[in-house]
C-alpha cells in the first residue's frame, strides 16, 4: 500500500502551478522524474524505503569532506516516511507496527 501511495503521489498530485498563482510545494510530486522509489520489508516488523537516481544537482552537494543533503531531498524523504508511519498506527492500545526508514544513496534520511 506504501508503494501504492507513493506512485498516486507522484503521479497525480504533481504540481502544475497556474501562472501568476500561488506555487504549492509537493515534495514527491515536485521531485525528479528520474527518481526511482523501492519499499521492501527486509527483516520482520521493518519496512525500508530506498530512494535511488536521485540526481546529484538536485540532491546533495560535497562541502568540506562530507556530503550536505539539500532541502528539498530532506522534504522527500520526509514526505516518504510521513506516508509510511500512515500505516504504522501507535496510541494506548496499539504499539508501532514497525520500524521503519528512508535511504538515499545508502545513507538513512529518516529513521
Amino acid at each position: 500500500m506504501i508503494r501504492e501511495d507513493i506512485s498516486l503521489a507522484r503521479n497525480v498530485f504533481a504540481t502544475t502551478g497556474d501562472p501568476g498563482g500561488l506555487a504549492t510545494l509537493d515534495p514527491i510530486g515536485d521531485a525528479p522524474s528520474e527518481i526511482r522509489y523501492e519499499v521492501d520489508a527486509p527483516y520482520d516488523a521493518g519496512i525500508v524505503i530506498t530512494v535511488s537516481a536521485v540526481p546529484r544537482i538536485w540532491g546533495w552537494t560535497h562541502d568540506h569532506g562530507m556530503d550536505v543533503v539539500f532541502p528539498a531531498l530532506q522534504a522527500l524523504a520526509d514526505e516518504l516516511a510521513e506516508i509510511m508511519n500512515g500505516y504504522n498506527h501507535d496510541g494506548q492500545d496499539i504499539t508501532k507496527r514497525f520500524y521503519g526508514k528512508v535511504l538515499v544513496d545508502g545513507q538513512t534520511l529518516v529513521w
